[in-house]
């Protein structure tokens, strides 16, 4: 009876220790959209572990009121590498449209309390190794910087999280998409001479 009551006391401590832990860890609801109104909604932790959706549904769009899923997340999908587009509030567009099999997504950095005036914007080449990039300081208040620089630019690289949505780029040809294919690395769809660029904080 001692021993029993000696367990009891144990487990009771060890769920009082564990749950802190619980409350301290965020996460985040995403619906993923297919055709004709198909859908399927996941609980993705913000921690940048790998969540399987364990369902072959070909997506064309993300949802989300909690993520933003344009900067926090990347999809791992059956094809190639998806273009994420943001199109209405907390909705994004999947380019091309595919299953998707897993998806990681962190958890928003805390913005500074003095936001920096200006960022730095890599570009890259197809082989940026062999120096084909270039980089720029871009300042946070809308004013237009010609990039004055021909290089077809496959991936943008930026710590500045909001690159996507707070960032307008102007392309030789057409408007391209961007797609978060690591941290602080967009890829360029399809890839081309960007002629200028501006950002606001």
């Amino acid at each position: 009876m001692q021993f029993a009551t000696i367990l009891s006391l144990a487990a009771c401590l060890s769920l009082g220790t564990a749950s802190p832990v619980d409350r301290r860890t965020g996460s985040g609801v995403i619906v993923f959209h297919g055709a004709a109104g198909a859908q399927y909604t996941l609980t993705v932790p913000l921690d940048g572990s790998n969540t399987p959706t364990n369902n072959v549904l070909s997506i064309s769009s993300v949802s989300s009121s909690t993520v933003n899923v344009g900067s926090q997340c990347t999809l791992h999908t059956v094809d190639s590498p998806v273009a994420l587009v943001e199109g209405p509030a907390g909705t994004w567009v999947v380019g091309p449209p595919q299953t998707v099999t897993s998806i990681s997504c962190s958890s928003g950095s805390t913005p500074p309390v003095n936001p920096p005036a200006t960022i730095v914007i890599e570009f890259d080449g197809a082989d940026p190794d062999q120096g084909a990039k270039y980089s720029l300081n871009v300042p946070l208040n809308g004013a237009t910087i010609p990039t004055n620089n021909a290089l077809s630019i496959s991936t943008l690289v930026s710590t500045f999280a909001d690159l996507p949505t707070k960032c307008h780029f102007v392309y030789v040809d057409f408007p391209a998409a961007l797609s978060l294919i690591r941290p602080n690395t967009w890829a360029v769809g399809p890839p081309q001479t960007i002629t200028s660029v501006s950002c606001h904080a």
